[in-house]
């Protein structure tokens, strides 16, 4: 993902030069990786992060083998990330970094905006830890005690169940005027209300 010079001071040798190095691992089908290392050259760099990783690796669940299970809005440090779920055919809309480890862990289908700092360590970090804490439809579907119904458009108005309840399913449903705790953007507003258009646009000059 990245190899860059990073020099410190040293009391005996003044300015030292070393590579820092961070690397991405995986099989395509949901295991995955990330480490840095750091060395006098870049091959070395290279070899002490991929070991490092190797011994590192998440497992990621991917919903039909192509996509994540739900929208994702994640925070590390200064960085934030909004990952939304995708049909088939829509492809990875990301920055590059998530791009590459979406390909690492098997992701065909994803659309994210990264906002804040664009450190590559930091959407690393910060992309790792969403994804590992998405939760399932068979999770949600034992938390809440009930089905959990999917519409697709090839299907019509017919729901399709796609996680049952383990345990006793419970008769009252979720109550529909719940308001879900979701932070907007301010730049996705605009746009639904028709609003990012600069006023200025019709305007002759």
């Amino acid at each position: 993902l990245q190899v860059k010079n990073v020099f410190c001071m040293n009391a005996k040798e003044g300015r030292k030069k070393s590579i820092r190095a961070l690397v991405a691992i995986g099989n395509g089908k949901g295991a995955a990786g990330f480490a840095m290392g750091k060395a006098g050259d870049r091959m070395n760099a290279l070899r002490k992060a991929k070991n490092k990783a190797i011994r590192c690796l998440h497992f990621i669940e991917l919903y039909q083998n192509h996509t994540i299970y739900h929208d994702i809005a994640v925070r590390f440090k200064s960085t934030t990330i909004r990952m939304k779920k995708q049909n088939k055919g829509y492809g990875l809309r990301c920055h590059r970094a998530i791009i590459t480890i979406c390909k690492l862990i098997g992701i065909k289908d994803m659309y994210a905006k990264v906002s804040g700092s664009k450190n590559l360590i930091n959407i690393t970090r910060a992309l790792f830890k969403g994804l590992t804490q998405q939760e399932t439809h068979q999770q949600l579907a034992n938390q809440k005690s009930l089905y959990v119904v999917e519409f697709r458009e090839e299907q019509g108005p017919l729901p399709i169940v796609v996680a049952l309840p383990e345990g006793i399913v419970r008769e009252d449903p979720e109550p529909e005027d719940e308001v879900p705790d979701i932070k907007l953007e301010w730049s996705e507003v605009k746009e639904a209300q028709g609003m990012k258009k600069s006023p200025w646009a019709n305007v002759r000059r």
